[in-house]
């Protein structure tokens, strides 16, 4: 195969790729499993059986009836009621653990962390695309696209789906958004249209995708007047997003329109459902109400500060041109003033969405919590400016060689900073907290929502108590026992999970998660009968503590 790839960058970007599989398939396993993936399987079985039955599915529905009454556990929501979640991810991988008759459950929930990362790097390829057909220089886009993938929260988000498969469908559909920006054609639309309706199916932010395209397609015909041409590809393209966006939500097959306006409603009850408390900068806030500084703030200090940095000076320097330009526009040189050319066209696109999501978000004081992963797909802009800013800089010092092998240097410094960060991190990438920030203040923010240490925690008492039962009980708002599944059912047997009972308890978990503000409500105190007897920390931040009954 080697040998077919005569072109150098060909050549370094597939070994490139090359090294980062190898590398998580020797790895992915060290990761535990989150809270959240049983819900996902269940929902998988769930719609799977549903489409059994419209298709008279008959083995395929008895199997899946089966596979959901071992799934079920009293902790687990109803998938009858929370009904609307996206199936484009969830539903095949429930296919594939029927079809294949996958016993062990562990391997179902490792072979999802396996394929989301790959999807995520399948990704990452489209993101290199952009980048080399914005800025035509090889070491720039391979670096971006280096730092794209190891940016560590991103990365080790990256085997747990949802979130970065938004991501990663979302810079897929933007990939062929740039492509028709610069010529219009059915078949990128076509192209576009279905991964403008997977991310919708995924998250219903994906509905920014199509709204941009409306007005960047209103903003191009104030230039050359061809609004009706214009249209006429935006209808196509509307039509063919709602067809397959029905396509792709088998909720929407019995009744499309009233359903389809029931997952909004639906997402406004599930907002005012989820009222609870977080963990921010020390203090225990209402995830409904966040500071305006939220986003922000967990942006500077769970991402690599020379990302950051390169980050905001890209966007600044071009908010800056992109003003000047507005503020001396001319009445009939709208289109070109505001971009001269298709690298301008591709950075206002990047721009716009950005600037116009992140408003968005400040005006309806959207709710969060966990920091800021359910919008890690601003990571495609914010590793885009990064570069760009970098690309500005090797303009400006195109005639210093000094100064572009300085800058040159600082890129592969911020890429071996990323690199060095996942390895002291692994398995816990998701928990990376800038150096910048003391081990105080990291500790002040909530920390294991995932509950993925509970692998690391269960594999422990195992091993320090060989073939003993052990009772555990939790001191935190995470339930627990679903990680037993990340671990082989000959070492899940020796252990039972007891809740909030401590007084039958051997050993309590603690974690830094709480739904209420437990400075005042004492739900989670450790009893005077326990001692701590290990605390797993990585640079400076507990990712959970266990305790030990005292008799």
């Amino acid at each position: 195969m080697l040998n077919k790839i005569k072109n150098p960058h060909s050549f370094f970007l597939f070994l490139t790729y090359i090294i980062i599989i190898i590398a998580v398939l020797s790895t992915f396993r060290d990761i535990g499993i989150h809270i959240e993936e049983k819900f996902h399987r269940m929902n998988g079985l769930y719609w799977l059986n549903y489409v059994s039955q419209i298709f008279s599915f008959e083995k395929i529905n008895s199997l899946t009836e089966i596979k959901m009454n071992e799934v079920n556990d009293y902790t687990l929501s109803s998938v009858a009621y929370y009904n609307k979640y996206g199936v484009i991810f969830d539903l095949p991988l429930a296919f594939i653990e029927v079809l294949f008759n996958i016993k062990k459950i562990e391997n179902v929930y490792y072979l999802k962390h396996l394929l989301s990362f790959l999807i995520f790097l399948l990704s990452s390829f489209f993101f290199y695309k952009i980048l080399i057909q914005r800025f035509n220089n090889f070491f720039l886009s391979l670096s971006g696209t280096i730092l794209f993938i190891t940016t560590p929260r991103i990365f080790g988000d990256s085997f747990f789906y949802k979130d970065i498969l938004f991501l990663s469908f979302f810079n897929i559909a933007l990939y062929f958004f740039l492509k028709i920006s610069k010529n219009l054609d059915l078949k990128n639309i076509f192209f576009f249209s279905i991964f403008s309706a997977i991310t919708f199916n995924l998250r219903i932010f994906g509905i920014f995708l199509p709204i941009t395209f409306f007005l960047f397609l209103i903003i191009k015909s104030f230039y050359n007047k061809n609004i009706v041409n214009y249209l006429k590809y935006y209808s196509f393209y509307l039509f063919t997003l709602i067809c397959l966006i029905i396509f792709f939500s088998p909720y929407l097959w019995s009744n499309p329109f009233v359903n389809f306006l029931d997952i909004f409603y639906s997402l406004k009850r599930d907002l005012i459902d989820s009222n609870i408390k977080i963990l921010f900068n020390n203090e225990f806030v209402n995830n409904r109400n966040v500071p305006d500084t939220y986003l922000l703030t967990w942006f500077f200090i769970s991402t690599p500060i020379i990302t950051v940095t390169l980050f905001f000076l890209g966007y600044f320097f071009y908010a800056k041109r992109l003003i000047k330009r507005f503020i001396c526009i001319e009445k009939k040189q709208i289109y070109n003033d505001l971009w001269r050319g298709e690298n301008e066209q591709k950075d206002f696109i990047i721009f716009f969405i950005l600037t116009s999501f992140y408003l968005s978000l400040l005006v309806l004081n959207s709710p969060f919590y966990n920091g800021w992963r359910l919008v890690y797909f601003l990571n495609i802009f914010v590793i885009y400016f990064a570069v760009y800013q970098i690309n500005n800089l090797l303009i400006l010092y195109k005639n210093n060689d000094l100064k572009k092998k300085l800058i040159s240097f600082f890129l592969i410094a911020s890429i071996v900073h990323n690199v060095v960060s996942l390895v002291a991190y692994h398995p816990y990438q998701s928990y990376y907290f800038t150096e910048l920030i003391s081990n105080n203040k990291k500790n002040g923010f909530e920390g294991d929502y995932h509950g993925i240490s509970g692998k690391h925690f269960f594999l422990k008492l195992s091993s320090d108590n060989k073939d003993k039962k052990i009772k555990v009980a939790i001191a935190s708002h995470t339930p627990l026992h679903r990680s037993l599944e990340a671990i082989n059912s000959n070492l899940r047997k020796n252990f039972q999970v007891v809740g909030q009972e401590y007084k039958n308890a051997d050993f309590i978990y603690k974690n830094n998660i709480s739904e209420v503000n437990s400075n005042l409500n004492k739900k989670y105190n450790i009893p005077i009968n326990f001692v701590k007897i290990y605390e797993l920390n990585i640079n400076g931040f507990t990712i959970y503590e266990i305790f030990k009954h005292i008799k």
